[in-house]
């Protein structure tokens, strides 16, 4: 209740000296467990964004060492499409960095939701999350770069030949 919170030990205090002690129980259990979740989700996330970018892991030495890459268009397309997926589900589609509205109307409940959301570090969890999918996104950029590079290569030495033959007959 409005005593609810960490106490320095950091143990969670729930419904101290409420009227109401059964109601607001079963509320500040819910709110914390809407806490737990929302970082559980966050850890999916994280586990999710470390597959994708350990996938992603080699192309900067690939590129430092001026190795050729071995890359199709399907596979930079098929990155980008989980890179946005991913982003989207962290930043619109989950909402992983916002109060739920059921919060907004008791006060009490949403301090004791942010609380539970600061000792879980949720705020900087998302922050890392997308700092490091903001690199991913580079990378994939990089690699789309350099695809359609070699694609208007391509095409420079098709029209070239093309004249030369043209030229020659």
């Amino acid at each position: 209740g409005k005593q609810a919170g960490l106490l320095p030990s950091g143990e969670l205090v729930l419904s101290m000296g409420q009227d109401n002690w059964a109601k607001t129980q079963v509320l500040e259990k819910i709110a914390f467990s809407h806490g737990i979740q929302r970082s559980v989700k966050i850890s999916v996330m994280e586990h999710l964004s470390e597959d994708l970018i350990s996938s992603l892991k080699q192309i900067p030495d690939i590129l430092m060492e001026k190795r050729a890459l071995k890359i199709d268009q399907k596979g930079v397309m098929k990155t980008m499409g989980q890179l946005l997926a991913l982003r989207g589900l962290i930043n619109l589609h989950l909402p992983l960095s916002e109060t739920p509205e059921a919060y907004w109307e008791e006060p009490w409940l949403e301090d004791l939701y942010n609380k539970i959301s600061r000792e879980l570090d949720m705020a900087s969890r998302i922050r890392t999350l997308n700092r490091k999918l903001d690199y991913a996104h580079q990378v994939v950029e990089v690699l789309r770069t350099e695809l359609s590079d070699r694609h208007h290569t391509r095409l420079e030495l098709i029209i070239i030949y093309l004249t030369s033959v043209e030229v020659l007959f």
